[in-house]
This record gives C-alpha cells, sequence and structure tokens, in this order.
C-alpha cells in the first residue's frame, strides 16, 4: 500500500500547525505572568505588557529574513537554525536577572522566532488558491488549540513553580520542534542563493507591492492581528485591575476566548468547502464590522466580566475567520517566492500587531476601555481598507 505523501500525514499536519503555533505559544504562556513578572522587579504592573510588545517588535524583524533565508538556503536548514536560537533565548530568558535583560532576550526569542512564516511558506510550496486557504484554516485551528491550552499551562506553572519555568517550558518546546525537524522533515522548496541579492529583494519587493491583490489582503490581516494583540498585551492586567481576576485564573479565561478563535478556524475551514477565498474574507470583514460596533458600546458603559470577556471573544472568533483567508489570499500572488512574500505579510503583521499591543497600553487608564477602544479602531482601519480599495476577483481565484 503507497503510504501517505509526508504533508497529509497527521504528524505531520501537528508539526506544522506547532512551528506556526510557536510565537503565539510563546506570548499566550507568558500572558499570565506580565503583570507578576513586572512587580517582581519593582516594575509597574502595565509595564508588563512590554514582554508582548517587544517580542512582536522583533519578532516583525525577524521575519524579513527567515522567508528571505528560507527562499535561498530552504525551509529544513530555516527551521533548524530558528529553532536552535529560539531554543537558546528560551533558556536564557529563564535565567534574567532583571527586568531591562528580559526585555532584551524577549526580542532575541521574538528574532529568532521564524517557524511560523517558514511554515506558511511551506504552505504555499504545496498548495495555493482555495486548497492552500483551506490547510491555512487547518493550521490555525491546531495554532488556537495550542493558544487555549497555553495560558491555562502559564497559570499551573506559576501556582507550582515561578515565572521563570514558563521560559523553560518554551525552551523545551523548542528543542522537540528541532528534533522532529532534524530527524523527519524533508526538504521542500529549492536552493536558490541568489535571491538573498539586494537586487532581486529590491525587484521581488517592488513586484509584490504593486499588486492590490498581495497588499490589500496583507494590511487587512495584519489589522485584525492588530486588535487581537490588544488583547494579548493588556487583558491580563485589566482583568486583575478592573475585575481582580488571579494570573492563575486569567489563563481558563483565555481559554474560553481561544476557543472562540478555533470555532472561527473551524467555521471558515467549512465555509471553504463550497465558497471561494474572497467570498470567505467578505464574511470574516462583515463579522468583524459587527463585532467593531459592539465594541465601540462596550467602550461606553461599565459592563460586568461576563458581558466584557463575551464581547472579547466575539472578536476573536472574527479574527478567526478572518486571519486564513487573507493569508492565503496576499500568498496566491508570490508566484516563486512565497518565502519572501510570507516575510512581508508576517513582519508587516507583527508592525501593526504591535502597534495595537503599544496603543492599548498606552491607553490604559485603570479601566477595560484599552482594549474595545483599540479593537473598534482596529475594525475602522481593515474595513475601510476593504472598501476603498477591493482587491481584484481573480486575487482569491481557486486553482
Amino acid at each position: 500500500m503507497q503510504s501517505k505523501p509526508f504533508f497529509e500525514r497527521p504528524d505531520a499536519v501537528l508539526y506544522m500547525g506547532g512551528i506556526t503555533a510557536l510565537t503565539a505559544i510563546s506570548i499566550d504562556l507568558v500572558l499570565p505572568a506580565t503583570g507578576v513578572i513586572a512587580r517582581e522587579f519593582g516594575e509597574a504592573e502595565e509595564k508588563g505588557a512590554l514582554l508582548v510588545g517587544v517580542y512582536f517588535l522583533a519578532y516583525a524583524v525577524g521575519q524579513f529574513f527567515w522567508g528571505l533565508f528560507s527562499d535561498a538556503y530552504g525551509r529544513r536548514l530555516a527551521l533548524i537554525l530558528a529553532l536552535v536560537g529560539f531554543t537558546l533565548a528560551s533558556f536564557a530568558c529563564a535565567l534574567a536577572p532583571d527586568f531591562q535583560t528580559l526585555l532584551i532576550l524577549r526580542a532575541l526569542q521574538g528574532l529568532t522566532g521564524g517557524t511560523p512564516v517558514i511554515a506558511r511558506a511551506m504552505v504555499r510550496d504545496i498548495s495555493h488558491g482555495q486548497k492552500a486557504a483551506r490547510l491555512m484554516s487547518v493550521l490555525a485551528a491546531v495554532l488556537t488549540v495550542a493558544t487555549m491550552v497555553a495560558p491555562v499551562i502559564g497559570s499551573t506553572l506559576l501556582i507550582f513553580f515561578d515565572w521563570r519555568a514558563l521560559f523553560v517550558s518554551l525552551g523545551i518546546a523548542g528543542l522537540l520542534f528541532l528534533a522532529y525537524t532534524v530527524m523527519a522533515l524533508p526538504e521542500v522548496g529549492q536552493r536558490r542563493p541568489e535571491r538573498l541579492r539586494l537586487s532581486f529583494i529590491k525587484q521581488t519587493a517592488a513586484s509584490l507591492y504593486r499588486q492590490r491583490a498581495f497588499v490589500i489582503p496583507m494590511l487587512i490581516g495584519a489589522f485584525s492581528f492588530a486588535g487581537y494583540s490588544a488583547i494579548l498585551s493588556t487583558s491580563a492586567i485589566v482583568t486583575e485591575v478592573v475585575y481582580g481576576v488571579s494570573p492563575q485564573a486569567f489563563g481558563l479565561l483565555f481559554a474560553v476566548a481561544a476557543g472562540f478563535n478555533t470555532l472561527g478556524a473551524l467555521l471558515i475551514n467549512r465555509y471553504l468547502k463550497r465558497h471561494s477565498v474572497a467570498q470567505s474574507m467578505r464574511l470574516a470583514i462583515m463579522v468583524l464590522a459587527a463585532v467593531g460596533v459592539l465594541q465601540l458600546g462596550i467602550a461606553l458603559i461599565s459592563p460586568s466580566l461576563p458581558i466584557f470577556w463575551f464581547s472579547i471573544c466575539l472578536y476573536v472568533l472574527g479574527f478567526g475567520l478572518c486571519l486564513p483567508t487573507s493569508m492565503a489570499a496576499a500568498l496566491e500572488p508570490a508566484g516563486e517566492t512565497p518565502g519572501f512574500a510570507a516575510s512581508l505579510i508576517g513582519g508587516t503583521q507583527m508592525l501593526i500587531g504591535a502597534s495595537g499591543a503599544f496603543i492599548a497600553s498606552a491607553l490604559f487608564d485603570g479601566s477595560h476601555r484599552a482594549i474595545p477602544l483599540t479593537m473598534a479602531l482596529s475594525v475602522l482601519l481593515l474595513v475601510g481598507l476593504y472598501l476603498l480599495f477591493p482587491t481584484p476577483k481573480s486575487a482569491a481565484s481557486e486553482a
């Protein structure tokens, strides 16, 4: 009996989902401890949000390298190098003697977090169009299950150990993915070292940025992520300060929101069986538009914790619908440079996402309003972009 192709095997799908989720896990595992870490080092609680924002910024910069490097020297070598760097940086974070050093090491962890962008390039290597969007949604479902579990694990580790155990666990995860990469992963794509030349980079970037079919879906996904990053950066602090939720209990609360993200990814996967990528992205934007209006209302009242958190869950649902479809649509015009295109998409997503984290942190005034206001602004930008600059119908056509 002929064996399944590697990327159709359950272990390969879980591996792809895992390396796609590694950055999200790096953030979500630490979320319950952001305020705890800041207090331990004698800093104000809100400064704990920098552990998310700094990671986003460094990760954004790293994206521009890892995807391009994987185009030039192959996905497998790029994954090995990224995982080695990530693992070492994670263990170093566990040994940080002060908050400033931890931020620097957290930035190094972000710089070496290249696995998601390489995984997305691999998706484009083996599929495109509707098939790529469905595979993206499967990886998104694995990702969101991981993000559902990560804060619960983080909260549990805080109960039995201290915050340093969180970074040790990230280092162990990096080692496990590294072992699988070395022992099981076949090479994907071709090695073309000339793609690291500046002339090639400039020419390819110019070509991609001239295509509305690339730029608009990329920015739509990035703005949806900005609202999500507001949740990531400040929700643990808001729920503790405003609603009295302990860092140990926050993990379970965040798991509920992550469950809505998983639901969004699964729903869009089913929707894609009968509808195009463009139709699926339109549905996601309509859901987010409705949620954006709701967030404005939430910002104007003093909601109870269940109402406040349910509104967050609805945004996360819309984000779960939007991200895989916008990512697949943006990758479609990539041609023979999916790694570089994924780098541009991932870097842009993280830069704009970091802005959402910093905006929410700056708006935090001791109330709940910072998060819904940032989410509403993100939705306004992505809906405006979608309405003002519609992409060509061919942008998301099936293969």
